[in-house]
């Protein structure tokens, strides 16, 4: 009966040993280049950051700590067509879209840990623009003559299938290849991870709990339907999808690129 018990036993923790080894392997295949010392992401629209770049952002956090990590929203958030979908919405301003968005996304990020005063807002100062790219560069810019040792975060200049993602990642690819700024990096969405070159690739990804609560806690904040505090719920509604394989992936992977060599 001790004999069957223990093959029974050996049974069991076979395929977590398995799983466990096949797992260290993945992530070895990948080695993340350790952050300057203060890190900015710049994500497009109200919930990129934390689809694309949650579990980036936590560990910048965790190795630069919150003081030196900021977060550069560029877009406003008005073009979001949920906005154009229901027709609850069909009489509000830009400003009124504006500030539902912002509230879902300033709730987001405080939920990661993120500092009130390192978050920038780029349409509040230029709120006739969706999407200010030159103050974008200029913000990049800033940050590179203020701190000096800085890694800078867009979206992919080449693996996405959203315009203004793509234009997003352009701005620092750009400065990156003027001399203008270190260190340059670039996050992804997942469906397109296999187009990008190993070589380049870093994976990072949650390994506690307390973390992986604050990716869940910042996810929520997209979900939010409370019209008394306006509140709309428009990030979970216009992306769903992205937002449950984020929540049912329990190292909630976030991948970055390197420029292409």
């Amino acid at each position: 009966m001790k004999f069957k018990s223990k093959k029974y036993f050996i049974w069991i923790l076979l395929p977590i040993l398995i799983f466990i080894l096949l797992f260290i392997n993945y992530i070895s295949l990948y080695s993340n280049k350790k952050f300057n010392d203060y890190v900015v992401f710049y994500p497009q629209h109200q919930d990129d950051e934390i689809l694309w770049a949650g579990s980036a952002i936590l560990n910048a956090i965790n190795e630069r700590g919150n003081n030196h990590v900021f977060i550069v929203l560029i877009s406003n958030g008005s073009g979001s067509y949920i906005f154009d979908k229901y027709d609850k919405y069909k009489d509000l301003t830009i400003e009124e879209k504006r500030e539902i968005r912002n509230k879902e996304f300033l709730s987001s990020v405080e939920a990661l840990g993120i500092k009130k005063e390192n978050v920038l807002i780029l349409s509040d100062k230029n709120p006739s623009n969706s999407s200010d790219f030159n103050l974008m560069k200029e913000t990049a810019l800033s940050f590179e003559k203020k701190y000096k040792s800085v890694t800078h975060i867009a979206h992919t200049y080449k693996y996405d299938n959203h315009p203004q993602h793509l234009k997003n990642g352009l701005v620092i690819k750009s400065l990156y290849d003027n001399g203008y700024i270190k260190d340059a990096r670039f996050f992804i969405k997942p469906k397109f991870v296999y187009h990008v070159p190993k070589n380049i690739l870093e994976i990072y990804y949650i390994i506690s709990n307390k973390d992986l609560n604050k990716i869940k806690n910042s996810c929520n904040q997209y979900k939010i339907i409370d019209e008394s505090i306006g509140r709309e719920g428009i990030g979970y509604k216009s992306d769903n999808k992205s937002f449950d394989a984020l929540l049912n992936d329990f190292h909630a992977k976030s991948y970055l690129h390197h420029l292409d060599i």
